[in-house]
């Protein structure tokens, strides 16, 4: 099916909206994904209700559905039919209508408290993230490093793997066409929803998934960025040659790691370009020349390398 869908697939898509449960609900799920008990909470009916409704959108191709571990989550996609008519159909929802008024405040009450439990999960569980961003200095510069050194061909679909808090979504997501964010945890996961979510890139979107063996196509994404990952992985030729896979031809993968770094639960924190170099061109990869950025406590690396036709 094509973005804009045949002229059935339409009909269906508007018999679909003729409802006001269906179209609370897509005006709901348009900046990202909840999940079913998140949404009946929110609309205050029983599950069984809204899982009928949400069945509907999701025959009409108006909304999609995934899960992870116990969790179903839904949300408006990120393109296509669904997309299109979700966008027109926004600014026609009054923001000050009573119900929708209540869904909006009862949906806040959730995103506090899923960032209550992230804080936490941050805090106690997984310290070395916040470790790991502190590294890198000021972040209106890395960002602007990254930025700078994506110039020159669109982002167009992006990929992140192992995305942790979504920091390369942050960064990319506002100049990219569509994103999604995969990790393995699915903690880490939530925290990287979460804060998409209060950015408003509700173009993009994240999944628990594993990063030797995703669950996308060939030739899927424009752009694949690997941050601050290769380290922790038993296999970084494996991440390369299955980032590798997944990027279309013609399409850039971005790795970003330390050159230099004190360790982290006995893990040096530091490639050579050399190795990061060898295995890009091990799986079919061009690289091009690393850029550095000398830091105050780590210099960092940034290597591009392209997908030949």
């Amino acid at each position: 099916m094509t973005d804009q869908g045949s002229l059935e697939d339409v009909l269906v898509a508007m018999k679909g909206l003729a409802d006001l449960t269906r179209l609370r609900l897509v005006h709901l799920l348009k900046d990202g994904e909840l999940s079913v008990n998140e949404i009946a909470r929110i609309l205050e009916q029983s599950q069984p209700r809204v899982s009928r409704h949400l069945k509907l959108l999701c025959d009409a191709n108006i909304l999609e559905r995934f899960r992870e571990q116990h969790h179903i989550y839904y949300r408006v996609p990120t393109h296509g039919l669904g997309y299109n008519l979700a966008s027109i159909l926004s600014p026609f929802i009054p923001e000050n209508d009573d119900q929708i008024a209540k869904d909006h405040r009862r949906k806040l009450a959730i995103a506090e408290e899923r960032q209550m439990l992230n804080l936490e999960y941050i805090e106690k569980d997984a310290p070395e993230w916040t470790h790991l961003h502190k590294l890198h200095g000021n972040p209106d510069s890395f960002k602007y490093s990254v930025t700078s050194a994506m110039q020159g061909q669109a982002i167009g679909s992006l990929l992140d793997i192992a995305t942790g808090t979504g920091r390369m979504l942050e960064i990319l997501g506002p100049v990219c066409r569509q994103g999604i964010g995969i990790d393995i945890s699915k903690k880490m996961a939530n925290v990287a929803r979460s804060k998409l979510q209060q950015q408003g890139l509700s173009h993009c979107t994240i999944r628990q998934d594993d990063m030797y063996q995703m669950r996308f196509a060939a030739d899927t994404f424009d752009t694949v960025t690997i941050d601050q990952v290769l380290y922790f992985a038993e296999q970084p030729d494996a991440v390369i040659e299955e980032a590798t896979r997944v990027l279309t031809p013609g399409g850039r993968l971005l790795v970003i790691a330390f050159t230099s770094a004190k360790s982290i639960h006995n893990i040096e924190l530091g490639l050579s370009p050399t190795s990061i170099q060898a295995w890009c061109r091990n799986a079919g990869l061009e690289p091009d020349t690393p850029i550095s950025l000398p830091g105050s406590q780590a210099n960092i690396v940034l290597l591009i390398s392209t997908k030949p036709y």
